[in-house]
């Protein structure tokens, strides 16, 4: 079975989608679910963010932090044959230590993520609401400078860090500008994709096709060559995942994404219990 292996429900603070309506749509389409609920905290919180008596919503917790009162422990009932649990984390090195404590509890999948450059939330920046951060404004007015340095920061986080299973949507700062899209290839940033490739190959870190971009295509030619550089430079797994936070979005572009890991050779797999298992 191949699983779809990034989806958020309803116990992330930006999706409504109810677990059991994701995992009936997967089923119907033939796949499997690994549920992985976001844990973005803000960088300028200082006290503990895990406290258990933290309300949803405190100060400090962030935007993109999962209600840790309902995920995991509601979610058991669902896990088994087909269904896993597990956390998007994201890279920071202000919460390493409590990433690190996340990570060890009883989850079958981690992915990591970049989802801030040296302290700058890059949806929030690429939206222009951070206009007066340096990065943010570069984002529009020198893209590759800031490419360049997304992908030297994820390096960094990646042998940081150590302790995820697969890394996620590579291809994020792509997201959100035409400037950043049209400047994002691997033949632009060659030696910055490289030295993360080998990072991520030497740890035997997975890499994630992140499905969302896949139906543009520059998006599923940049993807390629990606994942054709990680194949040569030793990387062998991969995950797929949607990034769904919606059903309609469920297990979207999957048949793109499994291509591509067929021409590179990548083996796909989900995770169970932290180990990987191949899909198919």
């Amino acid at each position: 079975m191949y699983y779809d292996s990034h989806v958020h429900s309803a116990a992330s603070p930006d999706s409504v989608m109810e677990p059991g309506e994701a995992i009936s749509a997967l089923k119907k389409a033939g796949l499997g679910i690994a549920f992985t609920e976001h844990v973005d905290f803000a960088e300028s919180f200082q006290k503990d963010p895990l406290a258990t008596d933290a309300p949803r919503g405190l100060e400090g917790m962030g935007d993109f932090v999962c209600d840790f009162k309902i995920y995991p422990k509601m979610y058991e009932k669902f896990r088994g044959e087909g269904v896993t649990l597990g956390l998007e984390l994201g890279l920071t090195q202000a919460y390493l230590s409590e990433n690190k404590k996340l990570a060890a509890d009883d989850y079958d999948f981690i992915i990591g993520s970049i989802h801030t450059v040296d302290g700058i939330e890059l949806y929030q920046a690429c939206h222009g609401k951070l206009p007066k951060e340096p990065f943010a404004q570069q984002l529009k007015t020198a893209p590759t400078a800031c490419i360049s340095r997304y992908l030297s920061y994820a390096k960094e986080m990646i042998e940081l860090y150590g302790f995820f299973d697969s890394f996620g949507h590579i291809d994020y700062i792509a997201r959100y500008l035409p400037q950043l899209s049209q400047n994002f290839s691997y033949a632009n940033f060659t030696a910055e994709f490289d030295a993360l490739l080998k990072a991520l190959a030497e740890r035997e870190i997975a890499l994630e096709i992140n499905t969302c971009l896949l139906g543009k295509i520059d998006a599923g030619k940049t993807m390629l060559e990606i994942c054709c550089r990680f194949a040569e430079l030793g990387g062998r797994l991969c995950t797929i995942g949607s990034d769904a936070h919606k059903v309609s979005s469920l297990g979207r572009n999957f048949k793109d994404a499994k291509e591509i890991a067929e021409t590179t050779g990548l083996m796909v797999v989900y995770y169970k219990e932290r180990k990987p298992v191949r899909c198919g």
